[in-house]
C-alpha cells in the first residue's frame, strides 16, 4: 500500500474514531442525566467500559499511524496492517453500544423491582388498615382493583371538608392539573408493546370520580378562583374526554350534572374574573370552549361500538375491526376484568408503530369484520 493511500486510510480511521468518541460521550452524558439518581453500580461500570472502548480505536489508530510513518520498526508485523484500526473501531463500537444498553437495562430492571416492592409494601399497609394510604395505592398501581378504589372512595368521602377531599383527589392529577395516566400495556388491556395509548389512572368508579372532582373544585372556589385554579380546571376538562379513556357514563354525568353548574358559576363571575390583576382571558375562553365541546360533542374522536360478533369469552378484553381505510379500531373494557366494551377506544392507523403488532396479535382480519380481542 502506497504512503498516500495509507495516509488517506489513516485520516478516515482517525475521523471515525473521533466520531465514535464524541458520539459515545454525548450518549453517556444524556444517559447519565436520565439515570442520574438511580443508576446501579453495574450501570455505572458498563458506562465506564463503553467510554474506554470508545477511546481505544482512536489510540490504536494513532499507534498504527506512528508505526506506519514514524517508526523504524517493520510495519509488516502489525496485524491486519492499516485495517487494524477499522476492525477495532467496529468491534469497539458494537461492544460499547451493548454496554450502554446493558447498563440501561440493568437500571430499568432495578427500578421496576423497586417500584414493585414499593407497591407491595403500600398494598400491605392499606390492607393492614392504613386507610389514609388507600388513594396512594390506586394512584401507584396500574392493576388496582375495584376494592382498592372502593377504599379510596370511602376515605375521600370521609374527609371533613372540601380542602381535605381535594388533597386526595389531586393525587390523580399532575402538577398542572391534567389527569395522570397509565399506558395500556401497564393496565393489562394490551400487550406490553402498546405504549402509544394512555388511559386515566382511575379505572374504576369513573363516574363518581369525575363528579366528585369537579364538585370539590367548585366547593373550594366559592369566592373568585385564582388563575392557578382556573388553569388546573382547564387542563382537567381537556383530559376528561371519551377519547382519552373516560367511559361514556362518566362523561355523561359530567355533561349533565356538573357542567351546567360550573358554567353558571363562571358566567356569574366572568366580569370580576376578567378584571382581576394578572388574569389571563385566554384561560377563561379555553375553559368555555372545552365545556362547549363536551356538551355538544361528547363522543368526538370515538367510533360507535359495532354489533358484537357473538358471545364473548370470559377472558376477552375488547372488540377489534378494520375499517374501509385499513385503520384498526379497538373497543376495550375499562380493565381486563371489568367494564363494558368501548369504555376505552383506540384507533391505530397503518402508519402507527403498533399497527402491525396488533394485526399479528389478532390474526387475519377482513375489513368490516369485528373480532373479540383475547387478553394478553
Amino acid at each position: 500500500m502506497s504512503a498516500v493511500v495509507a495516509g488517506v486510510c489513516l485520516l478516515v480511521e482517525l475521523g471515525l474514531g473521533v466520531a465514535l468518541l464524541v458520539g459515545t460521550f454525548f450518549t453517556l452524558a444524556f444517559s447519565s442525566e436520565s439515570y442520574r439518581h438511580s443508576a446501579t453500580p453495574l450501570h455505572q461500570a458498563l458506562n465506564g467500559l463503553a467510554f474506554v472502548l470508545a477511546v481505544l480505536p482512536l489510540l490504536l489508530t494513532l499507534w498504527v499511524g506512528w508505526r506506519r510513518f514514524l517508526s523504524d520498526r517493520p510495519f509488516d508485523s502489525v496485524p491486519l496492517g492499516m485495517g487494524l484500526p477499522m476492525v477495532a473501531l467496529v468491534a469497539c463500537a458494537v461492544t460499547a453500544a451493548l454496554s450502554i444498553m446493558g447498563g440501561e437495562w440493568s437500571t430499568s430492571r432495578h427500578r421496576a423491582r423497586q417500584e414493585q416492592e414499593a407497591r407491595l409494601a403500600l398494598r400491605a399497609a392499606v390492607e393492614g388498615g392504613a386507610v389514609d394510604k388507600a388513594c396512594d395505592l390506586v394512584a401507584a398501581d396500574p392493576r388496582a382493583s375495584a376494592e382498592d378504589m372502593r377504599r379510596c372512595r370511602a376515605f375521600i368521602e370521609s374527609r371533613p371538608n372540601a380542602e381535605a377531599r381535594w388533597t386526595q383527589l389531586t393525587k390523580f392529577a399532575d402538577e398542572r392539573g391534567g389527569f395522570n395516566t397509565w399506558h395500556l400495556g401497564q393496565t393489562g388491556l394490551a400487550p406490553d408493546w402498546e405504549w402509544g395509548k394512555a388511559v386515566p389512572v382511575i379505572r374504576h368508579d369513573q363516574e363518581w370520580f369525575l363528579r366528585t372532582f369537579y364538585e370539590t373544585w367548585l366547593a373550594r372556589t366559592q369566592d373568585l378562583p385564582t388563575l392557578d385554579d382556573l388553569g388546573r380546571l382547564q387542563l382537567a376538562l381537556q383530559t376528561s374526554t371519551r377519547y382519552l379513556g373516560w367511559d361514556a357514563r362518566a362523561v355523561e354525568t359530567l355533561r349533565t350534572q356538573v357542567l351546567p353548574t360550573l358554567s353558571a358559576r363562571l358566567d356569574a363571575q366572568d366580569a370580576r374574573l376578567r378584571a382581576l390583576p394578572g388574569m389571563d382571558p385566554w384561560v377563561l375562553d379555553a375553559i368555555r370552549d372545552r365545556m362547549q365541546s363536551l356538551l355538544t360533542r361528547p363522543d368526538e374522536g370515538v367510533e360507535p361500538l359495532p354489533p358484537l360478533p357473538g358471545t364473548p369469552s370470559p377472558g376477552d378484553i375488547g372488540v377489534a375491526r378494520l375499517d374501509d381505510t385499513g385503520a384498526l379500531d379497538l373497543w376495550l373494557r375499562a380493565t381486563p376484568t371489568s367494564g363494558d366494551f368501548g369504555d376505552v377506544y383506540v384507533r391505530r392507523a397503518s402508519y402507527d408503530s403498533e399497527y402491525e403488532k396488533w394485526l399479528k396479535y389478532l390474526g387475519p382480519l377482513r375489513p368490516g369484520e369485528p373480532r373479540f380481542i383475547p387478553a394478553p
